[in-house]
């Protein structure tokens, strides 16, 4: 493509983001109309209505009343907009009178919060809404169609519906379906959900974190029936009903996939070039983060899920083969699911209603199957613990999978077991199917084994020790490190995932601190574009105890340069100097490398922090692929990339069960 074709086709891009296809969707009940200046520029009158939000950019701020529940946020989202327009090439003509009625919308929500009115959806149209995000605090929207029919009495199912990749898409831009799909909804009486999903993120890391809040949402305004929500996804988003189906077995009644990448493996050397064909030649930490996600590699949780893959035939975007190879797997492990294949159809075989009337159709006689009488589950991950009854509380080591097969005994008369790396099995009594009243009988791996009542009235059974432990030893609550668990296992992009600030280094000289907060910037900015949102931002210096407490902390700097990381470098198991790192006891220095890592906050191990030292990783990788791919630590060059575009390693890997380093775990670059 030529150089003035690349051009017209980015004016092209911007001119249908920002313009044409941007949709105002109209919202209920109707607020009353507050009249604004009518030759009034909207730049003018932005002041009164961000005063009034002023209070409410608080991180910890939090809506104590549904009024500010819905429409805080809701008038924050019209306030986005207006900086987006305004930051645009086209903000101070084409799009002034779009900057005037979104003004209106803020305005006219916030003089509806402060009279106690609560923003519903309305019956029968697609409505715009928002909420405020826990981890980076900021307002996202999400977009809700309830059924011309629906009743507030009584409860309906919900469908939770993932969109495709669009590198376009935005707040201005959202991915919507079509009228012809709604109507699909309503003839089948579902509420449909279509997340947002912070842009293109896959729908892991917080894209699957912004569909959990979405759903929250939505299940907590509206009548919903838990035990009937239902999970579609198309394109990226099937792949990505996928990731979440499969890691959270239990938490939906059906889910359909529509042309969805199953096996990552296969799919990333079709997009590039250098990619290894093989698994085998992945370095082992990346073969990990990989598959961490993989479809493929989780098929055994797909049992009880009430799965139901589409794909066309022809398909020149996600070859067919993906689900095909998905669908053999799991029948070869004895799992039901549904698969149709479109005859001669290529990829976009969700713009045709009469197949998301067939999925759908096919989703809404399911409800949740809280108490399957066997669970099958693999997880690579204590942030992915739990299958229906089934919560592994431990692992014996890191880095490999944990994988259960637990089932009813023949005769009921226990639970029949086989895992392997799974340290501690906890079994929830209320969801079992089976009378545990007078306790519960477990044979693990051909052993009987004791199950024990913990405070929550569940059994815990230890599975197996690793090697180096005593018998039956757990580790203190208050031992430092903590041991990993769910909520605090990594790898980096975990802690993206909760509460978190970016803290800014102070105590360097001027150069020093200037690079800083423009490595900050970036980062920020790198976020924003990827997640669609700015994350908080402190100087070390402005963080007080209540931060600490409350959220993750992302450093950048050094202990020379980084109040709060100097408080706290003794106890990592690291070694970080200004462009010099040691790890298990080897040094690696130059002006080329860099460090990214995450630990258990020495100050407070209830929270994660991340360190971000020398130079700034990631700089040739793709938006959306910035943290998914980074261990719990890695020293890189920015001299030598990979087959992705990634920073080559130095030395990466894991922390252990221990938070330890651990020779096992811990990769360094093959030199040449």
């Amino acid at each position: 493509m030529s150089k003035s074709c690349q051009r017209l086709l980015a004016v092209l891009v911007v001119v249908g983001s920002f313009g044409c296809k941007a949709q105002f969707l109209e919202i209920g009940p109707a607020p009353a109309v507050v009249e604004a200046p009518a030759a009034a520029p909207a730049a003018a009158g932005r002041s009164d209505v961000e005063a009034a939000l002023a209070p409410y950019e608080d991180v910890d701020w939090r809506p104590g009343t549904p009024s500010e529940r819905t429409l805080v946020p809701y008038a924050m989202l019209q306030m986005r907009k207006i900086r987006m327009l305004r930051d645009s090439p086209y903000g101070a003509t084409a799009g002034q009178s779009l900057q005037e009625r979104l003004l209106e919308q803020a305005r006219t929500a916030l003089a509806e919060a402060r009279a106690g009115k609560v923003l519903r959806a309305r019956p029968g149209q697609l409505s715009e809404l928002a909420y405020i995000t826990g981890n980076d605090h900021t307002v996202q929207p999400y977009y809700l169609y309830l059924p011309k029919a629906y009743d507030p009495s009584r409860p309906w199912p919900l469908m939770v519906f993932l969109h495709g990749y669009v590198p376009t898409i935005s707040i201005m831009d959202p991915w919507l379906l079509s009228q012809e799909a709604y109507d699909v909804a309503d003839r089948h009486g579902f509420i449909l959900l279509t997340v947002y999903g912070r842009r293109n993120t896959d729908f892991q890391g917080v894209g699957e974190v912004d569909v959990e809040e979405a759903t929250r949402e939505v299940q907590d305004l509206y009548a919903v029936d838990p035990e009937r929500v239902h999970l579609t996804g198309v394109s990226m988003g099937g792949a990505g009903a996928y990731y979440i189906g499969l890691r959270r077995p239990g938490r939906y009644a059906s889910i359909s996939t529509m042309d969805g990448q199953t096996d990552m493996h296969a799919w990333w050397p079709l997009i590039l070039r250098d990619w290894p064909r093989s698994r085998d030649d992945i370095p082992a930490f990346r073969r990990w983060l990989v598959e961490l996600d993989n479809p493929v590699d989780l098929v055994m949780n797909a049992r009880n899920q009430h799965l139901f893959v589409l794909h066309g035939e022809n398909d020149p975007l996600v070859p067919v083969a993906q689900s095909r190879t998905m669908v053999d797997l799991a029948r070869a492990q004895g799992i039901e699911l549904e698969y149709c294949e479109v005859p001669g159809a290529g990829h976009y075989i969700y713009w045709d209603p009469a197949i998301l009337d067939k999925a759908w159709g096919w989703q809404k006689a399911f409800r949740r199957q809280p108490s399957p009488p066997r669970v099958t589950f693999k997880t690579f991950s204590l942030e992915y613990d739990r299958a229906y009854w089934c919560r592994i509380g431990d692992f014996v080591r890191w880095g490999i999978p944990a994988t259960l097969d637990c089932r009813v005994a023949p005769d009921g008369s226990g639970l029949l077991a086989t895992t392997a790396n799974v340290r501690l099995l906890v079994i929830d009594a209320k969801a079992v199917p089976l009378d545990t009243a007078a306790g519960l009988k477990a044979v693990v791996n051909g052993v009987e084994r004791t199950a024990s009542r913990n405070a929550a009235g569940d059994f815990e059974i230890v599975c197996e020790e690793p090697a180096a432990a005593p018998a039956g030893a757990t580790p203190a609550a208050d031992a430092w490190p903590p041991r990993k668990r769910h909520g605090l296992s990594g790898p980096i992009e975990e802690a993206f995932d909760g509460p978190f600030v970016v803290v800014t280094g102070t105590a360097g000289n001027d150069d020093e601190d200037r690079r800083l907060a423009a490595q900050v910037e970036r980062w920020a900015d790198e976020w924003d574009r990827f997640a669609d949102g700015r994350p908080p931002v402190l100087l070390d210096s402005q963080v007080t105890e209540a931060v600490i407490a409350r959220r993750n902390l992302v450093l950048f700097g050094t202990p020379e340069s980084n109040l709060i990381l100097a408080r706290l470098h003794d106890r990592l198991p690291v070694r970080i100097g200004p462009q010099r790192y040691e790890v298990a006891g080897k040094t690696y220095e130059g002006p080329d490398l860099g460090m990214v890592l995450c630990y258990p906050n020495p100050l407070n191990p209830q929270r994660y922090v991340v360190v971000y030292a020398g130079a700034l990783y990631g700089e040739r990788c793709g938006i959306n692929h910035k943290h998914d791919l980074l261990p719990d630590f890695i020293v890189f060059n920015t001299r030598r990339f990979n087959y992705d575009d990634t920073n080559e390693h130095e030395v990466a890997g894991f922390f252990d069960m221990a938070w330890r380093l651990a020779p096992e775990l811990t990769w360094e670059r093959k030199k040449e």
